[in-house]
């Protein structure tokens, strides 16, 4: 069975958005408009936690479940974000950049796909989310529950055009206001979700590790996109 990748980028386009987020308003009636207040201000203090870090790291667990197709797989992975540039190692699959080209390889093809960000669909740079965030998605608040021992706020930010995901939900830790977990939804039936087990602050990061190392992978096919 050939795996979907399709879920592997979207936790890094997640991260990015709370890093430079500042979603807006769009108008709505009450009681909607409160729920839609209370989701952007709660998405407002997660970016505003993550952006006091210089650097983090990732320690999660990725699942992706399609009951249409009957597939299901977990994996564990981390991911290590600096500005807009990250390295995430997903099982044995890696997607790394360095803020100008993105590096996606993809094991059980053996092939690493070469792109610019800024000619990339989705490009998560910075300047692209506070440009484009705001009128793609729609925060929302829909409950508070517990999970993991912790009691945390569940928000949905829905595209407002479509998309390959046509729903992210997001579980913040109402006290220290880090994401619990996410989760996204595909038109296909497909659920792909991230659930944090660890967060590092600010760790050692070295530049390199945001530049694919074509050297330990002798054979691999390059597809340069650029």
């Amino acid at each position: 069975m050939t795996r979907n990748k399709t879920g592997f980028p979207f936790f890094i386009v997640l991260l990015s958005a709370l890093l430079f987020n500042s979603i807006m308003l769009h108008g709505q009636s009450q009681p909607a408009r409160a729920f839609e207040e209370k989701g952007v201000e709660l998405v407002k203090k997660a970016s505003e936690k993550l952006r006091s870090f210089g650097s983090v790291k990732i320690d999660f667990t990725y699942e992706m479940n399609n009951t249409n197709l009957d597939i299901r797989e977990t994996m564990s992975g981390t991911l290590v974000s600096k500005g807009d540039k990250y390295h995430m190692k997903v099982g044995s699959n890696l997607f790394i950049s360095d803020g100008t080209t993105m590096w996606s390889y993809l094991d059980d093809l053996d092939e690493v796909h070469i792109s610019l960000v800024e000619n990339s669909e989705g490009a998560i740079t910075p300047t692209s989310i506070l440009e484009e965030f705001d009128a793609q998605f729609r925060a929302t608040f829909i409950r508070q529950e517990q999970t993991q021992g912790k009691t945390v706020d569940i928000i949905d930010l829905v595209p407002t055009t479509p998309q390959v995901f046509f729903k992210y939900r997001l579980a913040i830790d109402a006290r220290n206001h880090l994401m619990v977990y996410a989760i996204a939804q595909d038109r296909q039936g497909g659920t792909y979700t991230y659930t944090i087990n660890k967060l590092e602050q600010n760790p050692g990061v070295s530049d390199s590790m945001f530049i694919f190392p074509l050297s330990a992978y002798p054979g691999v096919e390059i597809i340069d996109l650029r």
